[in-house]
């Protein structure tokens, strides 16, 4: 009964442990914001610059001793990448990185000729 019991204990645990990568790989390149609100919800925290905005996502407890991060980079409304990191510090109060804008992706304005 005891066995069963921390086997059924366990099994909880490893079941709430889970990072943002399954949720991320449905983002793609192009995508709008309205897209990674219906697969990831409402960002942790929004930063913007101009026409460039950083969403960050946090997953407290991902593994074990880790939170997952995700940051998905926008420019004109539009995702231009998707940047991961961990932290070890409990839960993701506190544990965000500060935006730092020159990490940003590069992203290409399509020219075309007439």
């Amino acid at each position: 009964m005891e066995k069963s019991l921390l086997i059924l204990l366990m099994s909880v645990v490893l079941a709430g442990c889970g990072t943002l990568d399954n949720k991320t790989i449905l983002i793609d390149a192009g995508d709008s914001k309205e897209k990674v609100i219906d697969i990831l919800g409402p960002p942790y925290d929004r930063q913007f610059e101009q026409q460039k905005e950083a969403w960050q996502y946090c997953v407290s407890g991902a593994g074990f001793g880790y939170n997952d991060h995700k940051i998905i980079w926008f420019t004109n409304k539009k995702v231009t990448g998707i940047t991961s990191y961990r932290t070890t510090r409990s839960g993701c109060t506190g544990a965000l990185k500060t935006i730092k804008w020159e990490d940003a992706p590069d992203y290409t304005i399509e020219i075309r000729q007439r």
